[in-house]
């Protein structure tokens, strides 16, 4: 690995080195493969004769699953290594892709479903794990926004593929894509990431760019560690309830648009996201992780209340890019939680961050659905963005932002 030691030292490293531009290209082709289901909702409920509770128990089959594996992932990968947990979850995504795409009943795409969900959970923990214990702490927003810039990208590309595919021939062919695109990346991570991460867990120094280091972050109150789990449970909330959900069914079953629509409007909302990733990376390193937080929450609250409202595909598009955009700032909760753990931060600590994750992901589709089932899609907007509200305010209570202009991480 390119951050070897030798001779006690550390060798010095580019902060783009070979390992994690091949990671960013793997994860971009894992998410081109994972994010064909949102623009396929509501064909899907169309064709299996779903209700809005039942679709959205699609969002928490996934969800459910990969909550599973989150702390067992996190323990085996200390055990087993990177490699071995890697290997299953391509093998699992690979699997319930194969299975979406011939699933004749709703059991059957709820069965598809985990199984992706379950793999997903396996490389999320991975890649955590990697981003924090491996990237220099002077440029860990940068580099952890450079991925999701590679994720979201993937997404954009995935959203638009599954969208025309979906339209011209059917839902189930933009799943069987996938299964094809999820092996390409299955390849790839074999012949150039494996091999360096191999010594993920290993206690090695990273040496900084060559910047000033941030200095550690300021003892917080007993709360601190309440409002950063608080933020990571409420961005996954906010995704899986309002970017996977609300809005793919309020446009599709609302405001009628096509798969085609609703894939070109999603991934347009994620390019907005890409071009902004850079900058707000840059931000966190540089003016700190709660400055940026709150512009993002504004962003996610304002898109969520104001999206049930839209009448046009404009307006629609518009509030789902706030949405979107305000997901920039998804890398500064974890960032947050590794400067509090410190060394601390391993399998373990990687497992329960993808379980809080998860819990939002579990919780939010199935919820949402029900709302919209009782109460229509406004009340539904209405309490996701409450959610928000509630976890911005814990943040602005416990979370201390830096006090002077200097570097803070």
């Amino acid at each position: 690995m390119a951050d070897s030691v030798r001779e006690g030292t550390a060798e010095p490293r580019p902060l783009w080195d070979p390992t994690f531009r091949w990671f960013l290209f793997v994860y971009f082709l894992l998410n081109v493969g994972q994010g064909v289901f949102p623009p396929l909702l509501p064909q899907i409920m169309e064709d299996l004769g779903l209700s809005f509770a039942t679709a959205g128990l699609l969002g928490t089959a996934y969800g459910l699953a990969r909550s599973m594996v989150d702390m067992p992932a996190g323990l085996l990968l200390e055990r087993l290594g990177a490699h071995s947990i890697l290997h299953a979850a391509f093998a699992l995504q690979i699997a319930g892709s194969s299975l979406c795409a011939v699933a004749p009943s709703f059991a059957l795409m709820v069965l598809g479903r985990a199984l992706i969900g379950i793999g997903s959970g396996l490389t999320m923990v991975v890649s955590i794990l990697y981003l924090m214990r491996r990237a220099p702490s002077g440029h860990r927003g940068r580099r952890a926004n450079t991925y999701e810039a590679a994720t979201i990208g993937g997404m954009a590309v995935s959203a638009e593929l599954a969208g025309l595919i979906g339209g011209r021939w059917g839902w189930r062919w933009s799943f069987a894509v996938a299964a094809v695109v999820l092996t390409l990346a299955w390849c790839v991570a074999v012949r150039a990431v494996l091999p360096g991460i191999r010594h993920l867990l290993e206690d090695r120094p990273v040496p900084d760019a060559p910047v000033p280091s941030p200095r550690p972050m300021a003892p917080g109150p007993p709360g601190a560690l309440l409002a950063i789990f608080a933020l990571i449970f409420t961005q996954s909330f906010a995704w899986g309830g309002g970017i996977a959900t609300l809005f793919p069914l309020y446009g599709g079953l609302e405001l009628g648009l096509q798969p085609e629509m609703l894939g070109r409007i999603m991934a347009i909302a994620f390019w907005v996201e890409v071009v902004l990733l850079p900058p707000v990376g840059w931000a966190m390193d540089k003016w700190g992780k709660v400055r940026a937080i709150v512009p993002g929450f504004l962003a996610i609250l304002l898109g969520s209340l104001l999206g049930p409202l839209t009448r046009t595909t404009l307006t629609y598009g518009v509030a789902y890019t706030l949405l979107v955009a305000g997901m920039s700032i998804w890398m500064a909760a974890p960032a947050l939680l590794a400067e509090h753990l410190g060394p601390r931060f391993r399998g373990k600590a990687a497992g329960t961050y993808r379980l809080v994750v998860d819990l939002g992901l579990i919780l939010a589709p199935g919820l949402l659905g029900a709302l919209i089932d009782l109460f229509g899609f406004r009340t539904a907007g209405v309490v996701l963005a409450c959610t928000i509200a509630a976890s911005l305010a814990l943040s602005l209570r416990f979370l201390r932002a830096p006090r002077s202009s200097a570097s803070r991480g």
